[in-house]
């Protein structure tokens, strides 16, 4: 799948020195119609370390629990079951309250029908993937014969 001009290599360049504007057309349909993956704004991804304090832990509080069943969650809702039969409705409210149940097996928001990603090109199904292509590293030296095969 072609997503950059520099993916192309030089069939691009040639298409429009040699004027066949039919192939130009081609190579340029086949580019991803995302801006921000043109060649130029396509930049290898620098995290630095950044700091973040963490306020849960310096007030004290819980983070809140994923909507999704966890390994965990199996004791907890055994402790819940058997609370429930030992202090009755009371009992089972404040387990709840404390440790909370899971409200779905699989909470995944980015889950699609299968109506739906049929229906999808394919450069959208590379971004729901969260695909990314694989950066080609530049030659200075390369870009110094090129300028030199211009001037001749």
């Amino acid at each position: 799948m072609l997503i950059n001009e520099w993916q192309t290599g030089v069939r691009l360049n040639e298409a429009i020195q040699q004027h066949r504007q039919s192939d130009f057309s081609l190579w340029l349909a086949f580019l991803s119609p995302a801006v921000d993956e043109f060649a130029q704004f396509y930049t290898p991804d620098t995290q630095s370390a950044r700091f973040q304090p963490d306020l849960y832990q310096q007030l004290g509080i819980q983070q809140a629990r994923p909507f999704n069943f966890l390994p965990e969650d199996e004791l907890y809702l055994k402790q819940q079951a058997i609370a429930l039969q030992q202090g009755g409705a009371a009992s089972l409210r404040l387990m709840h309250c404390l440790q909370g149940a899971p409200l779905v097996m699989e909470d995944n928001k980015y889950k699609l029908q299968d109506e739906v990603k049929s229906a999808l090109s394919l450069h959208t199904k590379r971004h729901v993937l969260q695909q990314k292509p694989d950066m080609v590293q530049a030659d200075p030296t390369a870009l110094y014969e090129i300028l030199n095969q211009l001037h001749v």
